[in-house]
């Protein structure tokens, strides 16, 4: 039988952490593509709108793999914190103990809860990186993209190899 660890009710973050996966939308205000001879990089600085934190990535039982993400919009106001589901549960021990005995312990990563504002001010420049590509489709300066990733605010706000949906415009 699973034993589950559970920790006390989670506190609120004052802060957001240096790395959370996030949705973001904004308008392309510049577009880099790297030199011939350079490793292929396509960068675009994002003037962001709107964003939000997204919960942890849910993966696979059997594989592992990440699920794909639903159409969750910039609009929703779920808070997305207090979600009851158990994401990112995972074995953190699985032997086989010999004589058709078999035995996990489950560890559930500690439920994250937020802070109220937006993780990105409306103005703020977000670098957008994808790592092999000389050119992404439908990419050009002035238009309007929603994308979603593993942000990293360390230095500057950056998203690597994020998946992105183009828009005509964020208005309504």
């Amino acid at each position: 039988m699973p034993e589950t660890f559970h920790s006390q009710t989670p506190k609120r973050l004052e802060t957001y952490p240096q790395r959370f996966r996030a949705r973001v939308a904004g308008r392309v205000e510049r577009v880099h593509i790297s030199h011939r001879e350079a490793n292929p990089r396509f960068e675009v600085i994002l003037l962001v709108e709107r964003s939000k934190p997204l919960p942890p990535a849910k993966t696979h039982p059997l594989t592992g793999m990440p699920i794909a993400e639903t159409g969750e919009d910039l609009d929703d106001t779920v808070d997305i914190s207090a979600e009851d589901e158990n994401t990112g549960q995972m074995p953190a021990v699985e032997t086989d103990a010999g004589f058709g005995t078999r035995f996990s312990v489950t560890k559930t990563a500690p439920k994250v809860l937020y802070p109220d504002f937006a993780p990105l001010e409306p103005g703020v420049r977000v670098r957008l990186i994808w790592l092999g590509q000389r050119q992404v489709p439908g990419i050009v300066a002035g238009g309007y993209l929603r994308v979603s990733g593993m942000l990293s605010t360390r230095d500057e706000p950056v998203i690597y190899n994020p998946r992105y949906e183009i828009v005509p415009s964020l208005e309504g």
